[in-house]
């Protein structure tokens, strides 16, 4: 089931063409398991009416992940999803997923994306491995993580962030106060430079 965005937060819309449904299915499932709150139509996004919940979608939402194909280039449906998203002003994260590895977004698409650096995705069409998938999630997540403003997310997620950069910091002091952190050891002593 989806995750609902909640009054603290947002979430990252999935946008993309049937064809490649059970494939971004799998990457949903991953960015869950990461806690970022996900919305995808046919994990309970969609209530009675088509074009209210698609709307509601992108309006709530900190960014659209859009994963991009030949297909989602042709169906009109994708097309007022990604436009409309630019009209809210929403950040987009182009995932290129197309079967065909020359193929790239031309026409409208090509121009909504022009100056974003899209992730690509197309070698997981054809190499379905773990191990290919979690790096791929780990692109996705990085970038989603540069490109939604911290707390937007929600407080879960945000907290977690803020545990682990918190743990980061402490260890960080707790080395200066020791004056043993790694770089420390290795890095001349200043007097070299006198």
């Amino acid at each position: 089931m989806a995750t609902p965005a909640s009054k603290q937060g947002q979430h990252i819309m999935f946008s993309y063409g049937w064809d490649i449904q059970k494939d971004v299915l799998e990457i949903y499932h991953r960015l869950q398991a990461h806690n970022i709150p996900v919305w995808m139509d046919i994990q309970g996004g969609m209530k009675d009416y088509l074009t209210e919940s698609m709307s509601q979608a992108i309006e709530n939402s900190a960014a659209v992940c859009c994963f991009i194909t030949s297909k989602y280039q042709s169906s009109p449906y994708c097309k007022k999803e990604l436009l409309y998203a630019q009209d809210c002003q929403k950040k987009l994260i182009p995932c290129l997923m197309d079967s065909d590895p020359t193929w790239k977004p031309t026409e409208w698409l090509g121009y909504a994306i022009i100056d974003i650096m899209y992730i690509d995705f197309r070698d997981l069409l054809t190499n379905k491995t773990p191990e290919n998938l979690d790096a791929k999630c780990d692109l996705l997540i990085k970038r989603i993580k540069r490109t939604v403003d911290p707390g937007a997310l929600g407080d879960v997620h945000y907290q977690q962030e803020k545990t682990v950069v918190s743990t980061l910091h402490n260890i960080d002091d707790q080395d200066e106060k020791n004056d043993s952190s790694i770089f420390n050891r290795y890095l001349p002593h200043p007097s070299h430079f006198s």
